[in-house]
Formats: C-alpha cells, structure tokens, sequence
C-alpha cells in the first residue's frame, strides 16, 4: 500500500496522501507520501487533517439512528411536523428517505444561484432546494442528494434543542475520544491541516499550478452535509465503533448496511461501479466481499474509510476526486488492502 500512495503521488499528481489501516481493532500501519503544503514544502503526515466532505453524512446518520433508538423519532415517521422549513411533499417524505437519498429533493449545490464560499444558514439551504422540483415521487426512486442531510441536521436540533454540531460532538466525538475531529460552523483551518489543491487540468495527472481552495467551501455551504474535519485515525476509530454495534441497536444498524434500490444504478451511471448506499453508509462489493464505509469529496479534498471483514483502511488526500479515474483508483487501492491476507 505505500507503494500505491506514493504513486498517486509520483505519478497521478496527487499534492499528499495519509493512509490508516488497522485489523480486529488495533492499528496496523500509519503512511503517508507527497505533501501536505506545497509552497511550504511541509512533508504530509499519517495524522494530518483533512476536510472530510460527506463522511460528515454518516456521522449525522449515526446520531439519527440513536435518537430512533431512544424513541425520539422513527424511521418511517413523515417530516411533517419535524422540520421547521417547508419543502415538497414533507407529509411524504420519511426519515429513512432522507438517510437513504430515496426522498426525492432537489440538491441545493445544484442551484445555479448557490455559492460554495457563501456562508449559509440550514434553511437557506433548505430553501434553495425547495424552491425546485422534486427529481422524483418520495420513495420512488434514488438520487444522492445534500439537500436530505441539512434536512435531518435541522431534525435533530427540534428534537434534541441542540445544533447538530453539538449532538455529533457530544454523542460521537467526545465519546469516542476522536480528539483530532472537529465539526466547525465558521470557516477555519484547523492546526495541522492540509491545505487543499485543485489543478487547472483535471488528475491524473497534474496539469498547471496548484490552486489553494481549502477555505473555497464555507463551513456554511457544507453545513450537516459535509462540514467535518478529522483523520485518518479518528475516522477508523469511528467506523470501527459504527459497525461493531455499540452505537445504536442491532437492527438499526442491519436496516443502515441494507442496499437501497436503484442506488447502485446510480453510482454505476457517475462511474463508480460496484457501489450502492445504506441509511447514511455506503456500501462496496470488493473483489474478496461487502465492505461498509463512507467517501468524501469536497473542493480541494478526497476521503473514504472501509472496511471489510476485521480490516479497515482510511485513505486522505489533499486535491478532490471528482473525476470517476481517480476516485476508481483510490477505492482499488483501498480494496486491495481490505482483501491483503493476513
């Protein structure tokens, strides 16, 4: 695996990469290649941090799954009543659509009007999606959208009274002791950050002078969708502690790793083949099985955490992977090392 992540940096043109794996538990190798400041020429480090885009979503899923777990709000309750914006068809639309992308509402970052670097409140998002057609009935087809997660971040704080960032803070990090994740509502960059790069021709490889894009999406902008900032080791432990069961009852977290239909399609339609989509988790058929984890894209970032069986991998870098080659490569790599015997 060191091999392969200098590659991405030799030779797709990644700026860094910082890798965790760990088996039954324990931490098994920290590697990191490239780097973490290029006009610093400051070396990445296997505990550097990095914004973690989406896996912020399965993080908002966990917290929701517990507070089904303590009664406070049901999987197939309507969101009428929950959130205190209005959008299409709330008294349609169920928690469980939200988590598993199947409610049908339109993603705000779609909006030809919405500005990453723009600082936003939950419902202005909200509002930006609601002003547009549903892409389809609640229920009745899949399409990923960040629209369905400030939604639940704004159901968590009428339920609770508290900002989804404090509930994620106390249930998740605080609890978990993930002391290098942070889940900021102001842009900032956080001590030992990697800066984030984006290149004037898409990777691989490289082309043009790095562009510097770490603050380019406002913490607002990303908001319960995809603000976080963390590890690779922090996100390992997280993951390990999701799907050893110990955070929310057994059938909750069955009902999370189900494969929700269509959205493997989906995935499939983006140029990610072999990936479909739980409550909140995403799912992976790797050569050797399942593995369950979650991925992350976002300007200037690419993250993703699996795991398969005993192993987990972590895998961080500092450019995005919105192009399907690269994002293809990084799940290869990570798969590789989910299915490495021993």
């Amino acid at each position: 695996m060191r091999a392969e992540i200098q590659k991405l940096v030799n030779v797709d043109g990644v700026p860094g990469v910082a890798a965790v794996t760990s088996h039954d538990g324990q931490p098994e190798r920290r590697m990191a290649a490239g780097l973490a400041d290029i006009p610093a020429d400051r070396a990445m480090r296997p505990n550097d941090r990095f914004r973690i885009a989406s896996i912020t979503k399965t993080f908002v899923a966990t917290v929701v799954l517990q507070l089904v777990t303590e009664r406070r709000l049901a999987l197939d309750q309507p969101i009428a009543g929950l959130l205190p914006e209005p959008v299409p068809h709330a008294d349609q639309i169920t928690v469980r659509e939200l988590l598993n992308h199947t409610s049908g509402l339109f993603d705000y970052s779609d909006d030809p009007r919405f500005d990453p670097g723009a600082t936003y409140t939950p419902a202005q998002l909200i509002a930006l999606g609601a002003e547009h057609s549903p892409y389809f009935m609640p229920g009745t087809g899949f399409r990923y959208s960040s629209t369905n997660y400030i939604a639940l971040g704004e159901i968590v704080h009428q339920v609770t009274g508290h900002a989804i960032q404090d509930e994620v803070r106390t249930r998740l990090i605080h609890t978990l002791h993930l002391s290098s994740t942070t889940f900021p509502t102001a842009t900032t960059v956080a001590p030992r950050q990697a800066r984030g790069y984006v290149f004037a021709a898409p990777l691989p490889p490289r082309s043009g002078p790095a562009l510097d894009v770490t603050t380019r999406t406002s913490a607002g902008a990303a908001g319960a969708a995809a603000a976080m900032v963390s590890t690779g080791d922090d996100v390992d432990r997280f993951l390990g502690a999701l799907l050893a069961g110990g955070l929310f009852s057994q059938h909750l977290l069955t009902e999370m790793k189900r494969p929700t239909p269509g959205a493997d399609a989906f995935f499939a339609g983006a140029g990610m083949p072999g990936i479909s989509y739980g409550l909140g988790l995403v799912i992976v058929s790797a050569p050797c099985g399942t593995a369950y984890g979650s991925l992350g894209d976002i300007d200037g970032y690419t993250s993703s955490v699996m795991q398969l069986g005993h192993r987990r991998v972590a895998l961080l870098m500092n450019t995005d992977s919105l192009q399907p080659s690269l994002r293809r490569q990084t799940l290869s790599i990570a798969e590789q090392e989910l299915c490495r015997a021993g």
